[in-house]
């Protein structure tokens, strides 16, 4: 590959880069000149055929439409919760048990957030979290990037074992059936786990630093450093539970049981009291008295207070529809029993889409709202409140979706062409691997990083890179697990900044057209993430494996 063409292969990303995160465009402007220019750099510089892009582009127009499937139930349920009262009571529900909003990103945007990644995955856990941050009086912004940075460490469990199961699976093509699959699978989800132990173990405090530094009047790292034990324990009890799930019951269950957990340990403690901050601090600054209700806005029309287990029944519901369709073999093979294939799209071999509609997390969301309607007691007028809200609210995502996925698409359907290459991310990541094969640990972060945002997905990234992986790690001697895990954490912090959940989560908070904001806040906990990955995994390789 020349430096024409390397340059050529990263001008996609940089692309979306600098028009959303420096030029601060839209994503609906964005993506779609992102969406002409990679095009065109197919077409004429990789002579990819106009068949197969066009191919490509119906590809991802169609993963589009079951992206929208799941954002239109994510901000219907949340309509939902509004309109009948159920984020009145919830938000009155959590300052019961801590009117401390950093304690609420504990409980909330990590802990929720890791359970449901578990149970769900594919963007679900910000579409959820982030109305409840909003419900507790977080500003949109905030919310929002709280509810995606969290997302990181259980990602490596997401939607009951998928980026193991289907991502480095089928990147390997491994017969998932076979025990010794299993094993190997699991060690990677081990090393992982481990490898985050240490990482992800900042990402608590990272999180609740950026709140008070950023989304406060004060703007000050003080409120921060005061809750810095009981973010260190939060870290702790979400990843020790989830390692040792995951050596009971297999890599299915660690994020799912390991949140749950973690949600017990720290509800308990804030109930007592334990490592609790003396102070309360707000928005404005900290509250005079630790019992001070705050001044936090009223959330949708519902006046009714609603008691808390008819408030939170409809997540409870949403959990056990996404747990039981997933795990429970007769339900899942029911909902996935509906199936819409598109093999070969248009006759180009190799590229083809399907849609379980019944088994999308957006089916789950709008089985939950209709049982919403009848547990809340909601009118005629207030259900159909909901849908045209709901509907207006998500026009905006499918426009920019319409463009942004057609366009990572092509990007990674760009082999093929007459100019001989291999498409242009695997272009990319061997280029890294020839020129820093050497110190690979410090580099497969970044490429699993790369892997998700471009692909919008942690699963997607294992898919598309893992091979390429195994053969560098078999050349410089690296140890095979070791460099999968690597990848695999960096895949799951790309899904902070991957375009698809940004569009998703700010769709769902009101914050369409802030999507280039959003990802410059998100950016730096995933720089440290990455790179923090890489050093820990250069250290493993060095010194013990």
């Amino acid at each position: 590959m020349t430096i024409f063409e390397w340059i050529t292969a990263l001008m996609p990303i940089v692309a979306v880069l600098v028009l959303l995160v420096i030029m601060r465009l839209p994503a609906s402007v964005a993506m779609p000149l992102s969406l002409v220019l990679t095009a065109g750099l197919a077409f004429f510089v990789w002579q990819l055929d106009a068949t197969r892009i066009m191919a490509a582009t119906l590809q991802g127009l169609v993963i589009a439409v079951t992206t929208v499937w799941i954002v239109y139930g994510a901000i219907g349920m949340m309509n939902t919760m509004k309109e009948g009262g159920g984020m009145n009571a919830i938000r009155s529900g959590f300052v019961n048990i801590t009117p401390d909003p950093r304690i609420q990103v504990l409980i909330v945007g990590w802990l929720f957030v890791s359970f449901i990644e578990g149970a769900s995955g594919f963007g679900t856990p910000a579409t959820v979290a982030a109305p409840l941050l909003i419900a507790l009086g977080f500003p949109p912004i905030a919310a929002v990037v709280i509810a995606l940075s969290a997302d990181v460490s259980a990602v490596t469990f997401g939607a009951v074992g998928t980026p193991a199961l289907i991502g480095i699976g089928n990147g390997l093509s491994l017969d998932v059936n076979q025990p010794e699959t299993i094993e190997f699978l699991t060690s990677v989800v081990l090393q992982t786990v481990l490898i985050d132990m240490f990482v992800g173990l900042l990402i608590p405090f990272i999180l609740i630093l950026m709140l008070t530094r950023f989304f406060s009047k004060e703007k000050s790292i003080k409120p921060a450093l005061e809750v810095f034990p009981i973010a260190i324990i939060a870290a702790l009890a979400y990843s020790i539970p989830a390692y040792i799930w995951t050596l009971i019951l297999g890599f299915e269950f660690g994020g799912m049981l390991g949140g749950l957990t973690g949600l017990v340990i720290l509800v308990t403690m804030a109930r007592k009291g334990i490592l609790m901050p003396k102070r309360v601090w707000t928005f404005d600054g900290y509250a005079d008295e630790i019992d001070q209700p705050l001044d936090q806005p009223t959330i949708g029309k519902g006046k009714r207070e609603l008691p808390q287990w008819k408030a939170w029944a409809p997540y409870l519901i949403l959990t056990i529809f996404l747990v039981l369709t997933r795990t429970v073999p007769f339900l899942n093979e029911l909902t996935r029993s509906v199936r819409i294939d598109l093999p070969n799209i248009i006759g180009v071999e190799g590229i083809s889409t399907s849609w379980e509609p019944f088994y999308s997390p957006g089916f789950m969301f709008i089985l939950t709202m209709i049982a919403t309607f009848f547990l809340h007691n909601m009118s005629w007028s207030q259900v159909t409140s909901v849908f045209k809200a709901t509907t207006l609210g998500v026009v905006g995502t499918a426009i920019t979706l319409a463009a942004s996925v057609p366009m990572v698409r092509i990007f990674i359907h760009s082999e093929n062409g007459g100019a001989g290459l291999a498409s242009m991310p695997v272009e990319l990541a061997t280029a890294a691997a020839d020129t820093f094969g050497g110190v690979w640990p410090l580099v497969a972060p970044w490429i699993g990083a790369l892997g998700a945002f471009v692909s919008g997905s942690a699963t997607f990234s294992n898919m598309m890179f893992s091979s390429l992986t195994t053969n560098v790690a078999e050349s410089v001697g690296l140890n095979e697990t070791l460099a999968l895990s690597m990848q695999m954490a960096g895949a799951n912090a790309g899904n902070m900044i991957c375009v698809m959940n940004v569009v998703a989560v700010a769709s769902v908070a009101g914050l369409l057209g802030k999507e280039g904001t959003i990802i410059r806040y998100t950016l730096m906990p995933m720089i440290y993430y990455v790179t923090a990955t890489g050093l820990v995994g250069l250290m493993l390789a060095t010194f013990f494996l």
